[in-house]
C-alpha cells in the first residue's frame, strides 16, 4: 500500500511539475517583482480558520490567529528549553499566596487595544483603549459562559472558585436576558482589585494552572468591543492588544495581519539579525495567511518562493527527503530542513465500557502485540517514531526507553494470550465463529482506509474478524462521547509541557471527557490524585514514570507513535524555531527582503528527478 501511494504521488507530481515549476523562471511571476522592502511573511494552511475569537479557538488554525491578534498574561520563552513561562501582559510573574490557591497579578502600563470605533471617534484615544483588569476578568468569564459554547471551559472547571455557579447561571439564562448582566456578579475566583491589579483564586493548589494563562484561548478581549458589537460578533471582529491587527479577512480564503505599532514594548535579543535585536516586536510588517486545501498546490507555491514554509507529509516527504536528508537541489536553493518530535501521542484506544474488551487484559495485550508499529511508521513515510508509552519523552517523566515495551511485535505470544483470554485461534466460544471487533477511524481518506485495512489484516492473522468503520469527523466524535466504539484510533496533543496533561486521559472521573476509553482504575486514580498538588521535583518525575509503566502493563491503549514534524523553510525566513506551545510565535519571525529578492532572481526550474534525495 505504501508503494502504491508513493507511485500515485509521483505520477501526479510529474504531470504538474512539468508545467508549473517553469513558472519560477518567468520574471515577475507572483510576488517576484515586489521591491517595496516590506517584511511580509506568506504562510499557507490546509485547515480552515473557524473563528477569530480566542474563547472559541479550539483548533490549531484558529489558535494561531488568536495568538497573533490577542495578548495573554503569560507566555513561553521562545528559545529556552525546557519550556519556561515568563510574563507577557503581566508586569511580573504573579505573587502566590494562601498555600498556592491565590495568584495576585499586576498588569503592565503599556497595554492598548487596537483602534476601533467601539472606543470612539477615529478609533478612540489611548486612554479609552487602555487594557484594564476588568477586561482580563471579562475575558476569562467568557470561557465559562455556556451561551458561547467555548471548548476551553475545561481550563477553569473545577479549579477556579465559583466558576461552576457562573456557568450554570449562564446556562439557565433566558434568551431575552441582558447577556452581560451575569458578568457583573462574575465568579468568586476572578476578582478585580483596581485597573491594574486582579486576583485569581483556586479551589485547591494547582502547580500547572499558570500554563493556562499562556494558551492563546485566554487572550484578552475588550469588554467595550464585546458590548458594542455583541459577544458573538467577536468571532469575525477581533479587537485585541496582540502583536498584529486584522487588516483583511476573507473566510476560507485569506487573513491578512498588519503589524500593531502600539504593541507593548518587547524585544528579541536572540534574533538572527543583530539589527533586529533592538527593534520592537513584532519584527514582520505583515502576515498573509492563505487557506490552501490542496497539499500539492502549497508545495508548488513553496518551491516558487510564494510561501516561506512548507510542511512535509507522507505524500511529498519522499520527493524532498530521504533518511531525513534534504534533496541536493533543494539545499542548493537555500532551503533548510527542520525536524521536531511533536508533543503528541497517536494511539489505538480500547473501550473499557465494552464487555468484551474492558474486563479482558489478555485480549487487549494480544491485540497490542499483533499491531505492527514499524509498518505504520513506514506508511507515514517515517514522519513518526514509536511512542514511549503515554508520556512523550520530551517532558519530565517521559522516557524514550519505554518504547521497547510498547512497540513489541510478537504474533506467537499474541496467539498464546488470545487462547488464555478465552478465544483460541480467534474463535468466540459463544458463537463458534471468529470474534467480531469494530475498529473506528476519524476520517474517510486513503490514509484512513490504508490504516484500517492494515489493522484488519494483522488482527485477522490471529483468527479475528475486524469490521473497519470510516467515519466523518462529527459522527466519529459523537460515537466517541457516547462510548459506542469498541476500538478506535486517535491522538492527543499536549496543551502544556507537563506529563499530567497526558495522564489525565486515564483518570476515572474524566471518563466520557478526555478519558476517551472510559478507563477506571482505583489504584491509578489514587496515584493521579497524589501528584496533582505536587510542584515540579525529582520525586514527581519518578512518580510520573511509575504511572506510565503502570498503564503500559494494563494496555488501555496501544501506544503507537509520536509524530515528527518536518518543516522546510527558505533561508530568507529568520527566527523560525520549532516550539510546541508558543501561540504567539509569529511576532518573532521576519524575512530579509534583499535576500529574498536575490534568491528569487536566481531560481531556476527544478526537474522532478532533482527533487529526489
Amino acid at each position: 500500500m505504501l508503494k502504491a501511494a508513493g507511485k500515485l504521488s509521483r505520477a501526479v507530481m510529474r504531470h504538474v511539475l512539468s508545467g508549473c515549476l517553469l513558472l519560477t523562471a518567468v520574471a515577475g511571476c507572483g510576488r517576484r517583482g515586489d521591491t517595496s522592502g516590506r517584511r511580509e511573511i506568506h504562510l499557507g494552511t490546509s485547515s480552515q480558520v473557524r473563528t477569530l475569537d480566542p474563547a472559541l479557538a479550539g483548533d490549531l488554525a484558529s489558535s494561531n490567529m488568536a495568538g497573533a491578534l490577542f495578548d495573554t498574561l503569560l507566555q513561553y520563552h521562545y528559545t529556552k528549553r525546557p519550556y519556561t513561562l515568563i510574563p507577557s501582559m503581566a508586569a511580573a510573574m504573579p505573587e502566590v499566596r494562601d498555600g498556592g490557591t491565590t495568584y495576585l497579578f499586576t498588569l503592565r502600563d503599556d497595554l492598548y487595544f487596537v483602534p476601533d470605533e467601539c472606543f470612539g471617534k477615529d478609533g478612540g484615544t489611548p486612554e479609552a483603549r487602555k487594557v484594564r483588569s476588568g477586561d482580563v476578568v471579562f475575558s476569562f468569564l467568557r470561557l465559562a459562559d455556556a451561551r458561547l459554547h467555548s471548548p476551553l471551559y475545561w481550563m477553569w472547571r473545577g479549579k477556579v472558585k465559583g466558576i461552576g455557579d457562573f456557568y450554570r447561571a449562564t446556562l439557565n439564562a433566558a434568551p431575552d436576558d441582558d447577556p452581560f448582566a451575569l458578568y457583573q456578579t462574575g465568579a468568586a475566583g476572578f476578582e478585580v482589585i483596581d485597573d491594574t491589579h486582579f486576583a485569581i483564586r483556586l479551589e485547591r493548589p494547582d502547580p500547572r494552572f499558570l500554563y493556562n494563562l499562556a494558551i492563546p484561548s485566554t487572550g484578552i478581549v475588550s469588554e467595550k468591543a464585546a458590548r458594542f458589537y455583541g459577544n458573538q460578533a467577536l468571532a469575525e471582529h477581533p479587537v485585541g492588544s496582540g502583536p498584529f491587527a486584522l487588516e483583511r479577512y476573507r473566510r476560507d480564503y485569506e487573513a491578512v495581519l498588519a503589524r500593531n505599532p502600539e504593541y507593548r514594548s518587547e524585544f528579541f535579543p536572540e534574533a538572527e539579525n543583530p539589527a533586529d535585536r533592538t527593534r520592537r516586536l513584532p519584527l514582520a510588517d505583515r502576515i498573509v495567511c492563505s487557506n490552501i486545501r490542496q497539499g500539492l498546490s502549497a508545495w508548488l507555491l513553496f518551491l516558487q518562493g510564494e510561501l516561506e514554509l512548507s510542511v512535509l507529509n507522507k505524500d511529498n516527504a519522499d520527493l524532498a527527503v530521504g533518511g531525513r536528508e534534504l534533496a541536493p537541489a533543494l539545499r542548493e536553493r537555500g532551503i533548510e530542513l527542520l525536524t521536531h518530535a511533536d508533543f503528541e501521542v497517536q494511539y489505538v484506544g480500547f473501550n473499557f465500557a465494552d464487555p468484551v474488551l474492558g474486563s479482558n487484559p489478555k485480549l487487549r495485550e494480544a491485540l497490542s502485540l499483533s499491531y505492527n508499529i514499524p509498518r505504520r511508521i513506514e506508511l507515514f513515510n517515517h514522519l513518526a517514531v514509536p511512542a514511549a508509552g503515554p508520556i512523550p519523552p520530551n517532558v519530565a517523566g517521559g522516557d524514550a526507553a519505554l518504547a521497547a515495551k510498547t512497540g513489541r511485535f510478537d504474533l506467537e505470544r499474541a496467539r498464546q494470550l488470545l487462547r488464555e483470554a478465552g478465544y483460541p485461534e480467534g474463535i468466540d466460544p459463544a458463537t463458534g465463529a471468529p470474534l467480531l471487533l469494530d475498529f473506528d477511524l476519524p476520517g474517510t481518506t486513503t490514509l484512513h482506509r490504508q490504516i484500517g485495512e492494515m489493522t484488519a489484516a494483522e488482527w485477522g492473522r490471529l483468527g479475528l474478524k475486524i469490521r473497519v468503520n470510516l467515519n466523518n469527523g462529527p459522527r466519529f466524535y459523537q460515537k466517541l462521547r457516547q462510548g459506542k466504539m469498541q476500538i478506535f484510533r486517535l491522538s492527543w496533543v499536549g496543551d502544556y509541557p507537563d506529563a499530567e496533561n497526558f495522564l489525565q486521559l486515564f483518570y476515572g472521573p474524566n471518563a466520557g471527557g478526555c478519558n476517551r476509553v472510559f478507563y477506571r482504575d482505583a489504584e491509578f486514580d489514587r496515584m493521579f490524585e497524589e501528584i496533582l498538588p505536587m510542584a515540579d521535583s525529582p520525586e514527581r518525575t519518578l512518580r510520573y514514570r511509575a504511572m506510565a509503566e503502570y498503564l503500559i502493563e494494563r494496555h488501555p491503549w496501544i501506544f503507537e507513535s509520536q509524530p515528527v514534524s518536518c518543516q522546510l523553510k527558505h533561508r530568507w525566513l529568520q527566527n523560525y524555531r520549532p516550539h510546541d506551545f508558543a501561540g504567539n510565535r509569529w511576532k518573532y519571525w521576519t524575512v530579509d527582503p534583499e535576500k529574498k529578492r536575490e534568491a528569487l532572481r536566481q531560481f531556476k526550474p527544478l526537474p522532478l528527478s532533482e527533487l529526489r534525495p
